[in-house]
């Protein structure tokens, strides 16, 4: 039997211990006949099942604007959706929400580009994005050696992990899986400014030294300047493969990237049990970062196999390129929790230099260092 729709195929044969029915010359002329009623009833039932289920994979992400197609428009991709943001679809005050999880491209990220920029007559518009799960426990993940996410010059943009953006439970995880150089999780380039990455989980296996789970990159004029992340769960993909840096900077001289704020978040199991790795990584041609509030902890015990590894937990090495004003205060290092909660941090097997916090700058502005717990 040759039948053009599959899904009731497979109903026919689900039920074929209780449905009876002869093919005639085209599907269309099929006879069935029914045992009872209620038979009818759940043959009717699960087409609605597979009907729903067929139209799931292109309803995970949902658009709404202010301008140009306002929406709700549905597509199956983070990605998917950025694009259509980019070419000038979907304008002005944008809202895109996450309803189920997705698996983002393999070969490209999922890139969302200033606003202004692209080709007449696709020019993309747009005043501010807002991204959020609409249920708990969804995901944005992919293995691309490339961003994830990869903020190309957005402005004005929010990640916020909470259903709804609404309450403080952290209900989206946002993970690359790729274990690359060239990976990141969410990467702010080309001057991305003004965004906010807040109550998500975020994961990423980066073995890059100059590359991290957040990364704030290279800058076209100004900086990646004004950008927040803040009370997110920050940890390694995998336990296998662990980053070199949880988050890492490295911007462009004379264009320094400036005024960012890591704050709030919990950062563990992040170290790498082979190479020598950093929790919070600023290199040259940054200035004036905040990192305050944050947790670094290890749930277990840690056994480092490297020889002569070199671990620090916050590490400022900014004076090329002027960095200095940086301030860090009220973190947290040490424990199997955040706060320093729980059990000491613990580490087996290898002698290994450990540094909590080390800055060197530029002169200039001060920096400002105080009340940071170790224990």
């Amino acid at each position: 039997m040759n039948y053009p729709n599959v899904p009731f195929r497979i109903l026919l044969n689900i039920l074929s211990d209780t449905l009876m029915y002869k093919q005639s010359s085209t599907f269309l002329n099929r006879t069935c006949k029914h045992r009872n009623n209620s038979t009818v009833r759940a043959l009717f039932l699960i087409l609605l099942l597979f009907c729903s289920m067929a139209g799931m994979a292109q309803t995970q992400v949902t658009i709404t604007a202010s301008l140009g197609t306002v929406g709700p428009t549905n597509y199956s991709t983070l990605g998917a959706a950025f694009a259509k943001v980019n070419d000038g679809t979907h304008k002005g005050e944008i809202v895109i929400k996450i309803n189920g999880n997705t698996t983002e491209s393999a070969s490209v990220s999922a890139a969302l580009n200033a606003s202004g920029t692209g080709t007449s007559p696709n020019i993309s518009s747009y005043t501010s994005i807002n991204i959020y799960p609409t249920t708990t426990g969804l995901s944005i993940t992919g293995a691309l050696a490339a961003p994830l996410i990869n903020l190309n010059g957005a402005d004005n943009v929010t990640i916020d992990g909470r259903v709804n953006a609404e309450g403080s439970t952290k209900s989206l995880t946002i993970s690359n899986t790729s274990t690359s150089s060239a990976a990141a999780t969410i990467r702010f380039i080309a001057d991305a400014s003004s965004n906010t990455v807040q109550y998500c989980t975020l994961k990423g296996s980066s073995t890059a030294t100059a590359a991290g789970i957040i990364f704030f990159s290279t800058a076209t004029t100004t900086g990646n300047d004004n950008n927040t992340i803040t009370n997110n769960d920050i940890t390694c993909a995998a336990d296998a493969s662990r980053p070199l840096n949880a988050v890492y900077a490295l911007g462009t001289d004379t264009k320094n990237n400036d005024n960012n704020t890591i704050s709030n978040n919990n950062i563990y199991n992040f170290l790498s049990k082979t190479t020598a790795s950093n929790g919070i990584s600023i290199s040259s041609y940054n200035s004036a970062f905040t990192i305050s509030g944050n947790s670094f902890y290890e749930t277990a015990s840690f056994a480092a196999s490297g020889v002569g590894v070199e671990y620090q937990v916050i590490r400022i090495a900014a004076a090329t390129g002027s960095g200095n004003g940086f301030t860090v205060s009220g973190n947290y290092i040490g424990g199997r929790s955040a706060q320093c909660g729980g059990l000491a941090w613990t580490k087996t097997a290898q002698n290994n230099a450990f540094t909590a916090i080390s800055v060197t700058t530029a002169t200039g502005t001060a920096n400002s260092i105080q009340g940071n717990t170790i224990q």
